[in-house]
């Protein structure tokens, strides 16, 4: 079984930060990412929601009314198939 568990490391020893159901002196691993994978994790979603948040920003006024145009480069004159 795998679970996450939060905890603070202070003088040498990781303690967690909530009450954990294990027996005294049960070995566990411990994995701790560096602070460029957390930061990598963090800029990667927060630049997809910077660019979608920069489009709706820029958008143009009558978008919600030709959205096909905007989005597809389709005009209302074409014929449907």
């Amino acid at each position: 079984m795998i679970s996450a568990v939060k905890a603070i490391y202070e003088d040498g020893v990781f303690k967690p930060l909530e009450p954990l159901q294990l027996d005294e002196l049960t070995q566990v691993e411990v994995l701790i990412p560096g602070p460029a994978a957390v930061n990598d994790e963090k800029a990667a979603g927060l630049g997809a929601l910077d660019d979608l948040i920069g489009f709706i920003r820029n958008a143009p006024v009558d978008m919600a009314e030709h959205h096909d145009r905007y989005l597809y480069d389709q005009t209302h004159d074409q014929p449907r198939e």
